[in-house]
């Protein structure tokens, strides 16, 4: 309490070891309030400090299972992509990106700094190694800081007639070097040319071959990611070959951006 503080996580993590000490399982916190940060640009006011920056934060922390323990058996501990969710469910309808960034509150290898409009907003992620070493918790929390003004702007919903004709489902799977991402991935695949056909796209398969595999399609450096591709219409059902041209659009479009290729 000696000193402005310049997040609130601290105060999170005070919160959650209290309850672990006292042989809480599972705790789930979180807490909206100032941070301070210096900030000559800030002129003095009635509400404003000279030199110093106020802004309101939100911010939470998951530790312990996932679940309650259940008939399941052995919860699986909280993680990184749990929260995340939690952030995107916070954002909803608004689409965050997640883009891998270090923080030093975060452990450097499972955190990711929150962008939403192209602005940064916050940032998620596992508590890093030393911080849960010090605190002496038998597993790390998980946590995200957002700036308040940005989780509460909000659109006001505009009504969408219910589509007619239901949409079609195509998968793709497609060879692309290790270091390209998810935001990327869906980046590339949005801005292909499908002529408003394309409604989503959605990750759901990572492959690796293992080293010593023997006649893999992929090379050292490459993975495969399969994508399912919803295309629709609002006002008319779709032909095949308006299917088929979607999908190779998306297929050239991610050739062109990524050099990514089909996995045959």
């Amino acid at each position: 309490m000696s000193v402005m503080r310049s997040s609130l996580i601290g105060s999170l993590l005070q919160v959650v070891k209290f309850n672990a000490d006292r042989k809480a399982e599972r705790v789930r916190v979180f807490e909206l309030g100032r941070v301070f940060r210096r900030d000559a640009s800030v002129p003095g006011s009635d509400s404003t400090v000279e030199g110093f920056d106020q802004p309101m934060r939100v911010a939470g922390m998951a530790w312990g299972p996932e679940q309650p323990l259940g008939w399941q058996g052995k919860a699986r501990m909280v993680d990184f992509y749990d929260v995340k969710g939690d952030v995107q469910a916070l954002l909803a309808p608004r689409q965050p990106e997640f883009v891998a960034a270090e923080h030093p509150a975060l452990h450097p290898g499972r955190s990711a700094q929150v962008v939403l409009d192209g602005v940064v907003i916050g940032h998620v992620g596992e508590l890093h190694p030393r911080w849960r070493q010090q605190w002496d918790l038998p597993s790390a929390p998980v946590v995200f800081e957002l700036a308040l003004d940005a989780v509460l702007a909000r659109h006001v919903p505009q009504a969408q007639a219910v589509p007619k004709h239901q949409p079609v489902e195509r998968d793709i799977a497609v060879i692309v070097r290790e270091s390209v991402g998810h935001a990327q991935l869906m980046q590339a695949i949005h801005a292909a040319p499908t002529e408003g056909l394309l409604q989503s796209a959605v990750l759901f398969d990572i492959y690796r071959p293992k080293p010593d595999a023997v006649g893999s399609a992929l090379n050292a450096g490459e993975k495969s990611l399969a994508v399912r591709l919803t295309l629709g219409h609002p006002e008319s059902s779709l032909t095949d070959a308006q299917i088929d041209a979607a999908v190779q659009a998306v297929v050239a479009h991610l050739a062109h951006s990524l050099d990514a290729r089909l996995r045959g």
